[in-house]
């Protein structure tokens, strides 16, 4: 059994979806994609939050997932009752001798 077969955590992802409320201004609401998908969470180490910062985004963690889970800035992950804001698209991530896995970065909320 390898490591991809026994990721510790589960994730629920949700879209944001805006919409005019009565008086004409904007109301977010938070639709399901999807809960229970397995997946890791790391804490981001200093050269990578450096490079995000360089680019001016707040990040304080990655999130490893087995197949693509087509997260992007428009989504949250709720990781063991903490929200996360996605701060990138996911893209695959090669890891050493695991295989291929999906990456996307996030920042942990307030």
């Amino acid at each position: 059994m390898s490591l991809l077969d026994n990721f510790p955590d589960t994730a629920i992802a949700k879209r944001r979806k805006r919409s005019k409320d009565s008086l004409g201004g904007s109301k977010d609401a938070w639709e399901t994609v999807f809960t229970g998908r397995t997946c890791w969470r790391q804490p981001l180490g200093n050269q990578e939050i450096k490079e995000a910062q360089q680019r001016e985004i707040k990040v304080s963690h990655k999130v490893y997932f087995t197949a693509d889970p087509e997260l992007d800035e428009h989504h949250i992950l709720i990781i063991d009752g903490d929200t996360m804001t996605v701060r990138s698209a996911s893209h695959p991530d090669a890891s050493a001798g695991l295989g291929v896995v999906w990456k996307v970065l996030v920042d942990l909320e307030d």
